[in-house]
Formats: C-alpha cells, sequence, structure tokens
C-alpha cells in the first residue's frame, strides 16, 4: 500500500473481499492513463499492492471506461479475463466482480474482487454491498493527495456514511460492522 493511502482504503477491500467471499480483491485509483492497485487482500495481495496497468486494459478498465459494475463469470473468449490484473496475479480468475468507485467528479477508481469460494458467480447481494463499499472507496481515492488537496478525508466519509445510514440502515449496520472489526484487528 502506497504510504498515501488511508487505512479505511485497506479496510474497505478487506471487508469487500470477506463480504462477498471473493478470494482476492484490490482497489485500483486512476492516475492519468494508468490504474495503481493502492490496496489489496487476499493472497495475490503482495503481488498486486503496487501494479500499474493501462486505465482501458482488463475488467478493471472496462468498467473505469463505462462506468457500470460488472459481475461476470468469464468465458474463454473473454479477453478482459486474461489482461490487466489477471495478467499481474498471474492466473485467470474464474468470477470478477468490479464496480466504479465514484466521487463527485466521476469515477477515480475501482474495487474489483475476484474467484466467489463456493460458487461460479457473485450474487446479486455482491454486487449490492460491493457497490456500496466501493461508494466510499470513490470518496477516500478523491480525497488522495495525489487526486485532490485540501479535502478533509475524514468529514467526505462521514458524509457517505451518513448518507448510507439514512438510505439503507440494514446495509450500513453490516458496513460499519466489518469496518470495525477491521479497523481493530489492524
Amino acid at each position: 500500500m502506497t504510504d498515501e493511502v488511508a487505512p479505511v482504503v485497506q479496510a474497505l477491500v478487506e471487508a469487500a473481499v470477506h463480504a462477498t467471499g471473493g478470494t482476492d480483491g484490490w482497489i485500483l485509483v486512476r492516475r492519468d492513463e494508468v490504474l495503481e492497485v493502492v490496496a489489496a487482500a487476499g493472497p495475490a495481495a503482495a503481488a498486486a499492492v503496487g501494479a500499474r496497468i493501462p486505465a482501458g486494459v482488463g475488467t478493471a478498465g472496462f468498467v473505469l471506461e463505462s462506468d457500470q459494475p460488472i459481475a461476470i463469470a468469464p468465458d474463454a473468449d473473454d479477453e478482459r479475463a486474461s489482461t490487466g490484473m489477471a495478467a499481474v496475479i498471474g492466473r485467470r480468475p474464474a468470477s470478477v466482480l468490479c464496480i466504479p468507485c465514484d466521487s463527485d467528479s466521476g469515477a477515480v477508481g475501482v474495487l474489483e474482487i475476484v474467484d466467489k469460494l463456493g460458487s461460479e458467480k457473485f450474487s446479486f447481494d455482491d454486487v449490492e454491498l460491493a457497490t456500496m463499499l466501493a461508494g466510499i472507496a470513490g470518496v477516500a481515492l478523491a480525497a488522495l493527495p495525489s487526486a485532490r488537496a485540501g479535502v478533509p478525508l475524514p468529514n467526505e466519509l462521514a458524509g457517505e456514511l451518513r448518507r448510507l445510514a439514512d438510505s439503507d440502515p440494514g446495509r450500513y449496520a453490516t458496513v460499519a460492522t466489518l469496518l470495525a472489526a477491521l479497523l481493530a484487528s489492524g
């Protein structure tokens, strides 16, 4: 994890992997024409952190360009599943869940989770939960000094959590519990 990444970004990717049942996950931030992994969880985390891929490559690049989430069990012809982060970790994932991390200025990065345990693909519930976590990550990524200087990270994150609490109290409770446990263990 780079020095400028807040512990909450790491906690978010860990929560997303844990809550969706994925084996690995990462958060990539857009830096000009590349995506850089700034936080990762799972066995492939060591290989993933700091990796840089072209912004339009793989599932992460596809999601960044389309600004739409994707949950797939890619077939052999799907090039998105063999390029980008798949090339970084050295394997083609059996299932992929990738969500844009949006801020007020649009997508600033992506949250990608791979290889759902015990299932061929991620569920709709997994997509919903990852979307909420990616929204919080978008606020955190936009507040990084290299992305947007002068934004108070705690205030932005608190606002996003308040919005989540108001709109979906049950999901908020799940996210709050996961984040509290991860922050307490780290």
